[in-house]
This record gives structure tokens, sequence and C-alpha cells, in this order.
């Protein structure tokens, strides 16, 4: 009797075991971050691509966009102020107070635009607004995004493939 008993313990023990679920580590949608992005926009007739590194704090976003042609620092900040140089000139810095275009210009790498409630986020997150479909796809690896695909009416408009992602406390 006692040992039926044992047995029906262990086999308890070894079902529950079994059915436990292993939860998978989550991805990360992170809220301050650096990273350096390489941006593609598609139109019926061109593809233009050029390089970001992305500083992102508490909101604020420092940008450096480059491609062959040029080079320019920008800096976003809370309030829609804009500060604004070229490599080429540095010492000629232009700040622009309620800078109206803030939000349309940090839209595409906002984000926080993906946050979900869910508890497990699936390897892609789907964002609509009304006119762009975002498609955020995520790294197996580092559990970071890798890439943003931007659609309208179903065509493809633009590409942010994350070379370099790093949360950020």
């Amino acid at each position: 009797m006692k040992f039926k008993i044992l047995l029906l313990i262990i086999l308890a023990f070894v079902v529950n075991g079994c059915s436990i679920k292993t939860e998978a580590d989550p991805y990360v949608i992170p809220v301050n971050y650096t990273g350096e992005a390489l941006v593609k926009v598609y139109t019926e007739n061109s593809e233009n691509e050029y390089k970001v590194v992305i500083v992102c704090r508490d909101k604020n976003y420092s940008l450096k966009s480059e491609n062959k042609a040029q080079s320019w620092n920008t800096a976003y900040l809370s309030g829609n102020r804009c500060v604004l140089n070229n490599d080429k000139f540095p010492e000629n810095s232009v700040v622009i107070e309620n800078f109206k275009l803030t939000d349309s210009l940090i839209y595409d790498l906002d984000l926080s635009k993906f946050e979900n409630s869910t508890d497990t986020i699936p390897d892609e997150l789907v964002y609509y607004d009304g006119i762009y479909k975002h498609v955020l796809n995520f790294s197996k690896e580092t559990l970071l995004p890798e890439k943003i695909i931007i659609y309208k009416n179903d065509n493809l408009v633009k590409t942010i493939q994350y070379e370099r992602l790093n949360e950020e406390e």
C-alpha cells in the first residue's frame, strides 16, 4: 500500500513536471537605447539609402544621418525643440524652437508605438496607423528589434535595418 502511494506521488510529480511550460525569454522593446541603422526609402522610380546613428533617452532623440554627399546631426528634444548642425560647418549650429515636424521626423524610428500589453511578444509586431503599416521583426540572438518594414497600401516604402542596437539603462 505504501508502495502504491509512493508510486502515485512520484507519478504525479513526473506528470506535473512534464506539463510545466517553459517560458521563452521575452523580446525587448527598449525605451532608452543607442544604435545604428541603415534606412532605405523606396519610391516608384528610385531607392535612396542613408545611415542613421540613433541615441534615444527618455523619448529625446539625437540622430546623425549621413549618405555619400552629406552628414547631419540633429537633436530632437522635448518641447518640440530641434538642434541642427552639418558636419561641414560644426560651428554653425541652429536651435529651432517650437519645431512642429519633430514627431513626423522621428515617428518611423520611435519604437514605443510597438509597446504591447501582452505577456509574450511574437517574432514580429504590426502597428497600423491608418495610412502606414509598420512591421517590426526581432533578432532571435539579442531579442531586440532588428528591422522595421513600412508599407503604404501594400507597397514597400521604407526599411530600417538595425545594424547595432544597445539597450541602455
